[in-house]
């Protein structure tokens, strides 16, 4: 066979692939978009039937009509898109029976797996609040005379905190990410020299302020902050249902 028109033949191969994704997309998008009602009267015979079925056993198993209903609509889009493909409800969801169990008996969500960036950066701001607080109110124990040299007021602990934890954070997520999403290394280790650069200016500028604005507290103050910071901690990721470990990664 002629190269070129082999080459022409599996260019009109490629187009026709295409287009047809560009269909499928486009019918998709269009699911998605549709009301309810929209999708119901799209349900195959044999898919209206099992969606009947479905609600009757959810509403035996102590669902109310409306209850059985939304959770029936929730899944018109995906039984549409399966029905398209020739996939219908029944091989999707398995039996009915099995497909109440599924909707009843939902797993938890996963917790341990990393929260939202603002909720991990107050996490382990918390953290690093409770660990500089502790190591400093052991310092002040153990030195005679805390002075600047030697011991960090409250202001810079708490900034120094926020900044390790936003810094963790980003670089936790950073390195969990895909390769094919993750940022060049190259980069992320600028960003981290730069992040520990402005910590230094941090710490510099804030032990030059008066002891007015940056005071050094007394040991026990700190202890007593650490643990406060540790209690703020625990009720926080309490609250949130927070299971993840940003030092362990998981």
């Amino acid at each position: 066979m002629d190269p070129r028109k082999k080459n022409q033949a599996a260019q009109q191969k490629q187009q026709v692939r295409v287009q047809k994704k560009a269909q499928q997309k486009d019918v998709q998008q269009k699911i998605a978009q549709a009301s309810t009602d929209q999708l119901q009267a799209k349900l195959s015979k044999r898919n209206e039937d099992y969606l009947f079925r479905l609600r009757k056993a959810l509403i035996a198993q102590g669902k109310t009509a409306a209850q059985a209903q939304s959770l029936i609509d929730n899944l018109l889009v995906e039984i549409i898109q399966a029905q398209i493909q020739g996939t219908p409800a029944r091989q999707l969801y398995g039996t009915v029976d099995q497909k109440v169990n599924a909707l009843l008996n939902k797993k938890p969500e996963n917790t341990s797996r990393m929260p939202e960036f603002w909720k991990a950066s107050v996490d382990n701001s918390l953290l690093f609040g409770a660990l500089f607080t502790v190591m400093y109110g052991i310092v002040g124990f153990t030195t005679k005379h805390p002075d600047r040299s030697n011991q960090s007021g409250i202001v810079t602990i708490i900034l120094l905190s926020i900044l390790w934890g936003i810094l963790i954070t980003w670089f936790t997520q950073q390195m969990q990410q895909a390769r094919s999403k993750r940022q060049p290394i190259w980069r992320i280790s600028l960003i981290l020299v730069f992040g520990l650069l402005v910590m230094y200016a941090i710490m510099f500028i804030t032990t030059i302020l008066p002891p007015v604005i940056n005071p050094i507290l007394n040991p026990w103050l700190y202890i007593i902050l650490a643990a406060c910071a540790y209690g703020a901690r625990w009720l926080f990721r309490h609250y949130y249902h927070i299971k993840y470990n940003s030092f362990t990664g998981r």
